[in-house]
């Protein structure tokens, strides 16, 4: 399931934007093509529900920090569904020797066939990699015997939440940390970072990563606001002080 949503009009809880993109959970990954004629797709040696921002954010920072004369950034497409609908996702534009290439969190890195930086118009570029990427995941499809990519799922047991975040804190290439969130009956958790000293992140199985401009230092206030509009009641939000993690630039084994 894939979505991005920007809420605005934050500013008087110094929350100014927030974005939620969602990702679906796909069988396998695709094999690098080689450093030589591609950039490396440095597969993740784990994925979550939901997951393809923090893949996403992992990638880009393996990337730019073996390549920092390379750019890339977040791109977000319009991606087929396994019911066949239209969803949001979350993948890497990067330059490469002067050309545009995408890296997909399970299918690898595909050309776009021109240069990078050369296509000016948003709409365009977008439709552009929409059409190669349908194309290109096909053929790893076809050509690996893969089944077509399940749909996440709609509930989670809080437990089987709680495998995703400590896993989700693993990919994520910042500091993180689990909030448990109470809303009504429910209690479950979710992971809290930030990419930048104003940026906050919030990644939550069902609803994926929601990424916002932010004032506030509270982090566990943060955490509510989200909630809320995630469309969760936060009743209480707590630490949980024994699942921090630090962050993991590079996973151990992660090819290039």
């Amino acid at each position: 399931m894939y979505l991005n949503r920007i809420l605005k009009n934050w500013a008087r809880l110094g929350l100014l934007a927030i974005t939620m993109t969602l990702s679906s959970t796909l069988p396998a990954h695709a094999r690098d093509q080689g450093p030589q004629q591609a950039p490396p797709s440095f597969p993740d040696q784990a994925h979550v529900c939901n997951g393809c921002h923090l893949s996403t954010m992992r990638y880009l920072a393996h990337f730019l920090a073996q390549y920092p004369d390379e750019r890339g950034e977040p791109l977000v497409i319009n991606m087929r569904n396994a019911d066949r609908t239209m969803r949001m996702h979350t993948m890497a534009l990067v330059s490469w020797r002067g050309r545009a290439w995408c890296r997909d969190e399970y299918f690898g890195v595909f050309a776009l066939g021109i240069a990078f930086g050369s296509e000016a118009d948003s709409d365009r570029l977008a439709a552009r990699v929409e059409r190669l990427y349908h194309s290109h995941s096909q053929d790893v499809i076809r050509s690996a015997g893969m089944p077509r990519r399940p749909d996440s799922p709609d509930e989670m047991s809080s437990d089987d939440r709680l495998q995703q975040v400590t896993l989700a804190t693993q990919i994520i290439p910042y500091h993180s940390t689990i909030y448990w969130l109470k809303s009504g009956r429910e209690e479950f958790p979710v992971a809290f970072f930030r990419p930048s000293a104003r940026q906050i992140g919030v990644y939550d199985p069902i609803n994926g990563t929601s990424l916002a401009e932010c004032s506030i230092r509270d982090d566990a206030k943060v955490v509510s606001l989200v909630a809320g509009r995630l469309g969760y009641r936060p009743d209480h939000v707590r630490r949980d002080l024994n699942l921090s993690r630090g962050a993991l630039l590079a996973d151990a084994g992660t090819s290039k």
